[in-house]
């Protein structure tokens, strides 16, 4: 990306194959700059329960997703900080940290996926193409042969 230095750089996580790859990818970028390195994870809870009203289970596993993230960071010598967010829908939590935090840079991973016979991005993905106020890097596993 020439020209532009990213200074904030924000990566969602959810257990997917995507996410080490995000990763990585967000730490080599921190590297020269010493970019701060956010990792988010998005607990969400059905509208008829309260935001407070997460299940153990649930913030446990979103606290190892989290975890490894902080560890892949650690083989480059970065420090990824890990956040777990509780909303209705991940799509807008994580738009509205970027926003809040002021990020310059979101990497999205994205797993290849077909719905109906065609490819298919999910609802999160394109929410924040649209709607993040950052760049957003978004890098897709390769599509199967």
């Amino acid at each position: 990306m020439p020209g532009f230095t990213p200074h904030h750089i924000l990566v969602p996580v959810n257990g997917a194959a995507t996410d080490e790859e995000a990763v990585r990818f967000a730490c080599r970028l921190a590297l020269r700059p010493r970019a701060s390195v956010l990792a988010v994870t998005v607990v969400e809870v059905p509208r008829g329960l309260a935001l407070s009203r997460v299940e153990n289970a649930e913030v446990a596993a979103a606290e190892q997703i989290l975890n490894r993230a902080e560890e892949i960071g650690k083989d480059y010598e970065v420090e990824v900080k890990g956040e777990i967010l509780q909303a209705r829908e991940a799509a807008h939590a994580i738009v509205d940290e970027i926003a809040a935090r002021e990020i310059d840079l979101a990497v999205v991973g994205l797993t290849y996926r077909e719905r109906f016979g065609d490819f298919y991005m999910g609802k999160t993905v394109p929410h924040i193409l649209q709607h993040a106020p950052c760049r957003v890097f978004l890098l897709r596993l390769a599509a199967p042969h």
